[in-house]
């Protein structure tokens, strides 16, 4: 059976259309920037390929030249905006300068070498090549909770199409009796048309499978975050905080552990309001982020009470942390708050004796409870 790679384009064409309205349906409309990026990465790259088509069937030498270029500048940009998904759900990706780079000088260098085809084809086949690379080289070594299979699913279509792409640029630019125009029935030609079909509906279902991943996360996140002070609830501390103890005891490191009771919190609720008390656990929750660490377990426990839980710490490390936090919290409360506002802190440092999270947090409780009865606003151990 011979392939026609007029046919193949057209499939290409209607898969593409097809998932570009699909996808609306099926993700809705309220997305994260990632889904949302690679979702138009999808739609664009449904209009290249309509350029290219397009471009073969218009006669005039001013309309095809248009639309290759336009087409050029659609491959680009998807390529831009898959890699800023890629950016949003891995963390932040490198190479993304050298990319808009490449995206911008793909249609630029197309349009001024349009009188040459075998400039032309070369220059562009190359860097689509090289942007695929980059999309490549973006699925690796992720720096978020995202880590799915889907990644190496996408890898592999970037580095197939990429591989194939460079094959007809060769042809194109050193061999172009063999390959004169995009619908050319060579060998290479084929095969890249049809890895295409096949590569961007494993893509667009990788893509998906991320999307899915993302919205799994973000609802963990709620399960496990405390939604006025964004850091951890009681059973994001338990999740989190276990594995923290476990790491420490079985690698013999330092842990220490920091319980703090806003001070006179119940008179703020009563003389000032609610709303007053709300803002001050936002406000003390903003300080315990701005200096947690990222291996730091940092939770609101309930109601007025903190848990810090800080890896390789030891006691006089931990007395500084305390010493800092009552330093800021000084300076911002009456400037935020309009008035001042103090905490007491229980220190409990891991010892052989803890065999669990909770014998740990015990002992620091016991120390919290001295420092209240001490007079309050000071640390106790």
């Amino acid at each position: 059976m011979s392939l026609d790679p007029q046919t193949l384009l057209v499939v290409s064409v209607t898969n593409l259309l097809a998932l570009a309205v699909l996808l609306p349906v099926i993700m809705g409309k309220r997305l994260s920037p990632a889904a949302r990026a690679a979702r138009l990465s999808l739609i664009v790259h449904a209009g290249a390929w309509i350029a290219v088509i397009l471009s073969e069937q218009v006669a005039p030498d001013w309309a095809n030249r248009l639309l290759s270029t336009l087409s050029m500048a659609g491959y680009g940009t998807s390529h831009w905006l898959l890699f800023r998904a890629l950016g949003e759900w891995l963390g932040e990706r490198a190479c993304g300068r050298l990319l808009g780079g490449l995206a911008i000088a793909l249609p630029i260098g197309y349009l001024l070498l349009f009188d040459s085809y075998s400039a032309r084809v070369g220059w562009a086949n190359l860097l689509i090549a090289l942007q695929l690379a980059i999309l490549c080289y973006a699925t690796l070594r992720p720096r978020s909770a995202l880590r799915g299979s889907w990644r190496f699913a996408l890898l592999t279509c970037f580095a197939t199409m990429g591989v194939l792409t460079l094959a007809r640029g060769v042809l194109g630019a050193f061999y172009p009796e063999l390959y004169p125009n995009f619908a050319a029935p060579h060998p290479v030609n084929v095969a890249s048309l049809l890895v295409a079909n096949v590569a961007m509906v494993l893509a667009n279902v990788s893509l998906l499978v991320a999307w899915r991943e993302e919205a799994e996360l973000r609802l963990e996140a709620l399960v496990l975050t405390d939604p006025l002070t964004t850091l951890l609830n009681r059973r994001g501390w338990e999740k989190h905080g276990e594995r923290t103890f476990a790491l420490a005891r079985r690698h013999n490191q330092p842990l220490a552990l920091l319980s703090f009771d806003l001070d006179h919190f119940k008179a703020i609720n009563d003389q000032r309001g609610h709303e007053a008390g709300d803002a001050a656990l936002r406000l003390f929750g903003k300080l315990l982020h701005s200096q947690q660490r990222q291996e730091d377990v940092v939770a609101r426990i309930g109601g007025e009470e903190f848990c810090a839980l800080l890896p390789l710490a030891g006691n006089a490390a931990t007395q500084r942390y305390d010493a800092r936090l009552r330093r800021l919290l000084a300076d911002m409360a009456p400037a935020e708050l309009g008035y001042p506002l103090d905490f007491s802190t229980g220190l409990a440092c891991l010892e052989s004796g803890d065999t669990t999270l909770e014998d740990l947090r015990r002992r620091s409780d016991a120390a919290l409870y001295r420092a209240k009865a001490a007079g309050r606003g000071q640390l106790s151990e």
